[in-house]
């Protein structure tokens, strides 16, 4: 009976962090270029169950003392959280300073408080001072078009160190500003800037920070291919119907467990106080 409360705890542990990864997906229902979280769980090490004190074997095994009753699950655990990089679907606005990236492995260089960030957040604007800026702030940076060929293909060495001239993207007020599908920053349709879009030979390089960003963990970000969308923004890589179901099902499943280990304390409670009871 001990071993069923240890089974049914641990389910119950990766269930609660099965509601936690898709609670965060629910909660970003409306965030541009958002990936949604899963989790890769395994079984632990099972358990051979054999009799105890039975000398009868059918047929005979002289190397195993015991017959074999079975094989006895010990629960499981999580052995990998990750994120699904999957293109999400482009939602049309019609706003000049909207863009969505058509390469899935893309993402847009950013400049936040701690330094270069990576994001697939696509609704841009102008702040006061005259900056090209993203919902959360960040600073889109560029490189001066044209693009000098004798640049190279990597903008971020594998020390996270820029080896390109990436600069802010600055205009002056009440000038028009149009993005182009080559990711050139048109300032009263005279091309200045080329927003930088970079991506890694592993995509697990990129972790998630937080605020819709990720971090470079290793190796070093090369420019990316693939066109810019302008007027359209990407939506989160989930449908909400299918997350709402796995909130259900982890529901019903950590509802199950709790039964189970209910049952179990119910038996230890007849075992202690009624079979295991000393009379004189």
């Amino acid at each position: 009976m001990i071993r069923g409360l240890y089974t049914s705890s641990s389910s119950m542990l990766c269930e609660i962090i099965r509601q936690d990864m898709v609670a965060n997906n629910l909660a970003n229902v409306d965030t541009a270029g958002f990936k949604r979280d899963q989790g890769i769980f395994k079984e632990l090490p099972t358990m051979q169950l054999r009799k105890v004190n039975d000398g009868q074997l059918y047929p005979p095994r002289p190397i195993y003392k015991f017959p074999k009753i079975g094989e006895l699950g010990t629960g499981v655990i999580l052995d990998e959280s990750y994120t699904d990089f999957k293109a999400g679907k482009m939602d049309y606005t019609g706003k000049d300073l909207d863009i969505a990236l058509e390469n899935e492995k893309a993402f847009l260089l950013v400049e936040g408080p701690n330094g270069i960030r990576y994001s697939r957040d696509g609704i841009l604007t102008i702040d006061h001072e005259g900056y090209l800026t993203n919902m959360h702030g960040d600073y889109i940076m560029a490189e001066r078009d044209p693009v000098s060929e004798f640049e190279g293909d990597q903008l971020i060495d594998e020390e996270g160190n820029p080896t390109v001239n990436l600069m802010r993207v600055q205009v002056q007020d009440q000038q028009k500003v149009v993005i182009d599908e080559d990711g050139r920053v048109l300032v009263d349709g005279i091309p200045e800037f080329r927003i930088s879009r970079g991506q890694a030979s592993d995509r697990k390089a990129f972790r998630k920070e937080g605020a819709n960003k990720y971090v470079r963990a290793y190796g070093a970000v090369t420019r990316s291919l693939g066109n810019v969308k302008p007027g359209y923004i990407e939506k989160p890589n989930f449908s909400l119907v299918e997350e709402m179901v796995k909130m259900i099902e982890v529901s019903r499943a950590y509802e199950a467990n709790s039964k189970v280990i209910q049952s179990h304390d119910g038996l230890l409670d007849k075992a202690i106080n009624s079979v295991g009871v000393t009379r004189r």
